[in-house]
């Protein structure tokens, strides 16, 4: 029993420590708001809080302080942050005297003395909230920005009423350096023309090509027409008409005019030469003697 007293006695000892610091601390019933600065702009004044609440039976309330009005001045210092308001209560005790610079909401401006009171377990004071204070400053960055946005276009205005506004260049971008390629240490070939085939002979006729088509038609793999015979000539003097198709000569079965070029470089002036031709449907054959060019 004699050692459950001392320990009851810390116990109380200890809870009753925080209560005893509580009731040091100066109340003086107010809660209170910062002012921005165009609203302080609004009214007329260059620092300030405005009272949002006033709590019951507070010093504040006797001494007459109402919402609405606005904290000027605290000690005779300007307060224009919550901080400002704590730093001056934090030099102040319960029972001193603290005056107060008050702008009533009727733009009369008083100065009001109020005797602080012990602060109770269940006193609040100087509540900001935190969210509108971070609420508060990013608009007021905002703002800057816009007056910042607002002061550049109006000098970029007034350059261009003045004709004094700068034409943005853009920088000419520099040449691409200019790369050689290595010359290539292959021999390089020459193209030749393709060497035409010489012939020594001469026919008298000119010829077209068949058609495939046609040529199927005609039971024949390939040929030509002839489309023309000279007066005089080998070919007139040998039988050779206009309208026959020549599939042979020599032998060798002709596919093309240029094809019959190349059969006649085989031969001399004065050969003779078969010709194997369709004529009206009839296969016949013509032996032509080949004239000099």
């Amino acid at each position: 029993m004699t050692t459950a007293r001392p320990l009851l006695l810390l116990v109380l000892l200890a809870l009753a420590a925080p209560l005893a610091a509580q009731s040091d601390q100066p109340w003086l019933g107010l809660r209170l708001r910062v002012i921005e600065k165009e609203e302080r702009d609004r009214l007329k004044i260059e620092s300030g809080l405005l009272v949002t609440l006033v709590s019951k039976g507070s010093p504040a309330e006797a001494a007459g302080i109402e919402v609405g009005d606005v904290v000027l001045s605290a000690g005779e210092k300007s307060v224009n942050s919550i901080e400002d308001m704590q730093a001056v209560l934090a030099g102040k005790k319960p029972g001193d005297t603290l005056g107060l610079g008050i702008r009533h909401k009727d733009g009369k401006i008083e100065p009001m003395m109020v005797t602080l009171a012990r602060k109770g377990s269940g006193d609040e004071e100087f509540k900001d909230d935190v969210r509108a204070r971070e609420l508060r400053e990013a608009i007021e960055k905002k703002r800057k920005e816009l007056r910042d946005l607002e002061e550049d276009l109006r000098k970029r205005l007034d350059d261009l009423r003045s004709g004094r506004a700068k034409t943005e260049t853009r920088p000419t971008p520099a040449p691409e350096p200019k790369v050689e390629k290595p010359e290539s240490t292959e021999p390089k070939s020459e193209t030749r023309e393709p060497e035409r085939t010489e012939v020594k002979v001469k026919l008298g006729a000119s010829f077209a090509d068949v058609a495939p088509a046609d040529a199927r038609k005609l039971g024949i793999e390939a040929g030509i027409t002839t489309s023309k015979i000279t007066t005089g000539s080998a070919a007139a003097r040998a039988g050779l008409k206009e309208g026959d198709v020549v599939y042979e000569v020599g032998g060798e079965k002709v596919t093309g005019t240029g094809h019959l070029r190349t059969l006649l470089a085989k031969y001399n002036p004065g050969d003779k030469v078969e010709f194997k031709v369709l004529r009206n449907g009839k296969k016949e054959s013509v032996t032509i003697t080949l004239e000099a060019r």
